[in-house]
């Protein structure tokens, strides 16, 4: 009786720990709920363009968006948006109207090179930065560092 107790009390331990992993999702948001958000929260958006035909965006998808520091970073310092700019929308960014092509265009200073690529974006003085391509977790990591330390 005393052995199924312990067993059963190690059990609960187990999945509470578990179950509050000390990691925190993030939620990936649309261009227009996003942007309102980040101005709203102050917080910096982290802007994933990608394509359904690309490869390696699916990839950073499975292996660099899901590490748990990765996660918790995001939920903490930036408002996570997925944009494909090969669908059709209108994306207002600073009080203009943009397709998704021209978004993109526009923050990449008209240096756009493929998919994937994260744009780092600042809407109170409407600057952005971008990183082209791939990157695995670790990398990825000290980027995060780089643009929170930049705000």
């Amino acid at each position: 009786m005393i052995n199924n107790s312990l067993i059963f009390l190690s059990l609960g331990f187990i999945l509470f720990f578990n179950l509050n992993s000390f990691s925190q999702e993030f939620e990936w948001h649309n261009w227009e709920d996003g942007y309102k958000k980040a101005i709203n929260e102050n917080k910096i958006i982290l802007l994933d363009a990608y394509t359904e035909w690309c490869g390696w965006c699916k990839v950073m998808d499975r292996e660099t968006y899901t590490v748990k520091n990765i996660q918790n970073k995001i939920a903490n310092d930036f408002i996570a948006i997925k944009l494909n700019p090969e669908l059709a929308g209108t994306y207002i960014f600073d009080k203009i109207s943009y397709s998704g092509k021209d978004l993109i265009q526009k923050l990449s200073n008209n240096k756009f090179r493929g998919f994937p690529t994260t744009f780092f974006v600042f809407p109170k003085t409407s600057k952005s930065y971008m990183e082209v391509g791939y990157i695995k977790a670790e990398p990825f990591d000290r980027i995060l560092d780089k643009y929170v330390n930049i705000r």
